[in-house]
């Protein structure tokens, strides 16, 4: 097996992870909403935390997540320039939400912070090498 087909796979494994990844913070969000915590006051506290642009950064980060592992999936190097939307898209939330400290007393946010710029910058490394050697094509 080439080495470029190994870095695909790899690639392929961590924007998976990335999507469930996103998925599973969107879940969180989402059974809060619908006060599915235990604790249905610090459900409601929760979002009541959270800011439409917060949201709007974050369910956007969360789809371009689903899109960027499509454009990879089809070989594509727009998935380079989509998943640096996704990551600004991340990194802008990830802002704000470092103010939160509602948030921040229910989750270790230095640790979760760290596993997802790691992953992201990983992939964003995996794309540049696999873009310019070729193994993703333009679209057409």
């Amino acid at each position: 097996m080439r080495h470029l087909d190994v870095l695909y796979r790899v690639l392929v494994g961590c924007v998976g992870i990335q999507v469930i990844y996103g998925g599973y913070w969107a879940l969180h969000d989402l059974s809060a909403r619908l006060r599915l915590w235990p604790d249905p006051a610090r459900a409601e506290a929760f979002v009541e935390s959270l800011t439409p642009l917060q949201e709007t950064l974050f369910f956007s980060h969360v789809a371009m997540n689903a899109v960027v592992l499509g454009l990879v999936l089809a070989r594509l190097r727009l998935a380079l320039p989509a998943f640096i939307l996704s990551f600004a898209l991340d990194r802008g939330e990830w802002v704000i939400m470092g103010g939160n400290t509602l948030f921040s007393s229910m989750v270790a946010v230095d640790a979760w912070a760290m596993f997802s710029f790691t992953l992201q910058g990983a992939i964003i490394a995996l794309l540049l090498i696999l873009t310019f050697e070729g193994e993703l094509r333009r679209a057409g």
